[in-house]
């Protein structure tokens, strides 16, 4: 039932300091307003207090919500080094919200093989990987996929902020660019966790 759904919502901390929480708390109101028609406290990321052992470098701070915020977690962040991705086929899979259940997810992962992570396809159209969208780039710019499973937070703030480009990007033109980033809520551009799109395997 849908009472029964759990959410998560993941925030990047620096020294203490919650990195775009105003993004966050709007997915959750929108998560809880449609699955749940109950609302979420303005003041949520003023009152969360950042324990003293996690105040400084980069945190991650993970929220499992469902009608009303049910546990808060804390722990360093240390980004995942992805050397290569498999092109798996994600047809039928729905992760539209962030929900707490990743089996759909869980499931494409394990078609990785030898590569690090997967890069989930549905219908010839690249979308994202089992936890982060995706920019691509070439000497021109920087591009995400509008065939995206997830709307994350970042990948919102750099549309909006005119940083990269929506675009549908397909298994048959992915050779036309250079390099993918993984961008998520502890990953930005910035952050330069890429790979080199010969990288990625069909």
């Amino acid at each position: 039932m849908r009472g029964y759904l759990q959410f998560l919502e993941t925030v990047k901390v620096v020294d203490g300091a919650f990195i775009h929480p105003e993004l966050h708390l709007e997915r959750m109101r929108q998560t809880v307003k449609e699955f749940f028609g109950t609302s979420v406290q303005e003041t949520l990321f003023q009152e969360l207090v950042v324990p003293e052992a996690m105040s400084q470098g980069n945190v991650k701070c993970r929220i499992l919500y469902g009608a009303s915020v049910e546990e808060v977690e804390f722990q360093p962040y240390t980004p995942k080094r992805i050397g290569s991705l498999k092109l798996v086929d994600g047809t039928g899979i729905d992760y539209s919200h962030k929900y707490a259940n990743r089996s759909c997810l869980t499931r494409l992962l394990q078609e990785k093989g030898e590569c690090d992570d997967v890069l989930i396809v549905r219908s010839g159209l690249i979308t994202d990987t089992s936890y982060s969208n995706v920019v691509l780039s070439d000497e021109k710019g920087y591009y995400t996929p509008n065939s995206y499973l997830l709307n994350g937070t970042c990948r919102q703030r750099l549309l909006a902020e005119g940083k990269v480009v929506p675009m549908e990007i397909t298994v048959n033109n992915l050779a036309s660019f250079e390099k993918l980033y993984l961008i998520n809520a502890m990953l930005g551009i910035e952050d330069e966790i890429t790979i080199p799109v010969a990288n990625i395997q069909f």
